[in-house]
């Protein structure tokens, strides 16, 4: 696992050196054991390496082939790639290393930008072919790995995080509105999206192929519009997942270094951490973060159960409110993009933790986006069909809704209930995309200024969980949902917080739920068998049930913080800093009566708003600390 850069510069203008110094330097906690870079004229790449196989010089970036026409910078690991490297020995290529990453460059000489198709596994990477001056970047299938780009004067700037974007003194760092709305939204900035104007990610399975100037962007991969198979029974499907779920684990174990679990205790963990142990000899290092003032929120007593269980070598993080406080400097830094995920909190600290006794670790992320671990999401829905036990859940839920979004300022109670009826009836897109964002449309323009309305009804026209729920037709609507998380909140939040924490301490984070073969396999089994009757993940818990300790059938947490209550006790003096009249009327995003009337409404224990509170401080805490944001914060700019 790694950070890349680089410089591609139009009409032959020459790469500066310092420019690619200065990248590398900003990506430099992503990879901490070594550096490395190559100009070719008008082109430059900058890596950052954390070494993971093969620790020998020979596993330096940028790494080329036998003849240095073409070069790789690369960020993450291929699963079995060893197929691939013995074919490409048939075929004449000369290896000088073990690493995975010399795969790609005599895996590019044999198939072209096509390479992406025999590989898998989490990747980002830039391939140079200096014959052709042809730049190629490619980003996994899933989005486990990031990659940015900026165009500016005809010059492509890329790497791995923003912030070795904003290393580069030449590059605008102008505030998108659009971009800035996504992120009131989501709490996250989505991955066709950015909060700078002119800068933009690379989307999961996209490739950019760049050559005499003109840049072509391309997807090799989507979800799979699959059939569901409605002749699974729960039975089958749980042994196949059991077996399945193992021969990931067992994909994702191959490093020269150690490598432990994060362990929450919860479903998604403890397979993972089963399947480690089954693996490998010798006890498996687990790693979790306790809670001991909230109990509600305090994994360390079920991932304790669940370690002592499969006989792990368990160690514990203990987390006070002044402990996150302490980590929102270091939240930001990482984050480079507004975020607004609480629970990166907690794991930022966990990762570095953990980094003190592996290099490597696994996590159950993406198994909730693929198996239904969100029982929340999947409200019953009014259409016609609907059980009267769905129907009155349903409507229960959309007036709970409904009142806590009158209480936060925006529309009247009424108002609000006949919106939501409507949207539940005859637009389930429009549904699902409000009941997973921190505000509504209404509620957010309640919220800003007149002026930042129109990048607002923008953000809400692109929204990628409408899109993606409307683009999997024929699904079941349990899976139509599930895809929706798949190409939204999965890469824009969840592995965007796995990435940025993680990589933050040096740690490389491997994501088995998210194998290829895995993913195509889960969206192929029925609804019906991932949630019912507000129960979520069933083909999990018929897999594990065998050796599941009580523990991990509690109900779901993840590394969450107790934020809502905090924000109401000892982090509260963080919102009337942040947050008060006089700082949200100078910043002129928000109207100042709604924020306070948001503020008044948490604390006064009219409903949960700690989302909705955490967002605007994140964006408020983000403007305030970086160069030149503020003066460029315009909302007419587009």
């Amino acid at each position: 696992m790694c950070g890349i850069a680089g410089i591609l510069n139009p009409g032959g203008k020459p790469v500066d050196p310092a420019d690619l110094r200065r990248m590398a330097a900003a990506l430099a906690h992503r990879g901490p054991d070594d550096e490395g870079f190559l100009i070719d004229g008008s082109f430059g790449l900058a890596h950052r390496r954390l070494a993971i196989l093969d620790l020998s010089p020979a596993g330096r970036q940028p790494l080329t082939n036998e003849d240095g026409t073409v070069a790789v910078a690369y960020n993450g690991q291929l699963y079995g790639f060893g197929g691939v490297r013995s074919w490409l020995e048939t075929r004449g290529h000369r290896f000088r290393s073990r690493t995975d990453t010399e795969v790609l460059v005599h895996l590019y000489e044999e198939k072209g930008d096509d390479l992406v198709l025999d590989i898998d596994g989490m990747f980002a990477f830039a391939l140079w072919d200096s014959r052709r001056r042809h730049l190629l970047l490619v980003r996994d299938r899933l989005g486990i790995k990031p990659l940015y780009f900026a165009w500016h004067q005809g010059a492509l700037a890329f790497a791995s995080e923003i912030g070795a974007l904003l290393a580069l003194p030449w590059l605008p760092r102008r505030v998108d509105p659009v971009g800035l709305a996504h992120f009131l939204y989501q709490s996250s900035v989505p991955d066709d999206a950015c909060i700078l104007a002119g800068c933009r990610k690379l989307g999961p399975g996209e490739r950019m192929s760049v050559r005499d100037e003109v840049a072509t962007t391309s997807r090799y991969w989507v979800p799979p519009q699959t059939a569901e198979d409605e002749g699974y029974s729960l039975e089958a499907a749980g042994d196949e997942l059991r077996e399945r779920l193992t021969a990931a684990v067992s994909s994702h174990l191959v490093a020269d270094v150690p490598v432990g679990t994060f362990l929450s205790g919860g479903l998604d963990s403890t397979g993972v951490a089963q399947s480690l142990v089954r693996l490998r000899q010798g006890p498996a290092e687990t790693f979790t973060i306790r809670f001991p003032d909230a109990a509600r929120a305090d994994e360390g007593p079920a991932a304790r159960q669940v370690a002592n269980a499969l006989g792990t070598l368990h160690h514990e993080l203990v987390l006070a409110p002044e402990d996150l406080l302490a980590s929102l400097p270091t939240l930001m830094r990482l984050a480079g993009e507004p975020f607004a995920i609480s629970s990166s909190l907690a794991l930022c600290r966990l990762a570095a933790f953990a980094r003190e006794r592996v290099k490597v670790v696994l996590t159950g992320d993406g198994a909730d986006e693929i198996l239904a671990g969100y029982p929340w999401r999947h409200q019953p829905e009014l259409g016609a069909g609907a059980s009267a036990g769905a129907l009155i859940r349903g409507l229960a839920l959309t007036g709970v809704r409904s009142l806590r979004g009158a209480r936060s300022g925006g529309p009247g109670l009424l108002a609000q209930l006949a919106h939501r009826l409507r949207r539940q009836v005859f637009h389930p897109a429009e549904r699902y995309a409000e009941l997973v964002s921190a505000f509504t449309p209404q509620e957010l323009l309640s919220l800003l200024q007149p002026a930042w309305h129109p990048a607002a009804e923008a953000a809400w026209a692109l929204n990628p969980v409408r899109r993606g729920f409307d683009a999997a037709l024929g699904a079941s609507p349990v899976n139509r949902r599930l895809r929706a998380d798949l190409v939204s909140s999965l890469p824009g939040e969840m592995l965007t917080k796995v990435d940025r924490m993680t990589m933050g301490a040096g740690l490389e984070a491997r994501v088995p739920f998210l194998d290829r073969g895995f993913v195509e396999w889960a969206l192929r089994l029925p609804g019906r068998l991932k949630i019912r009757g507000g129960i979520g993940k069933l083909v999990l818990r018929r897999a594990l049930e065998r050796n599941l300790p009580e523990a991990a059938r509690r109900p779901k947490h993840g590394f969450n913080v107790p934020l809502g209550p905090w924000l109401r006790g000892p982090l509260r003096p963080l919102l009337d800093q942040h947050l008060g009249p006089d700082t949200v009327r100078t910043r002129g995003i928000f109207r100042p009566q709604a924020v306070d009337r948001l503020i008044r409404a948490h604390s006064e224990g009219r409903g949960d708003y700690s989302r909705q509170l955490f967002t605007l401080l994140m964006l408020e805490l983000w403007l305030a600390e970086g160069p030149g944001r503020e003066s460029a914060l315009d909302p007419a700019l587009r």
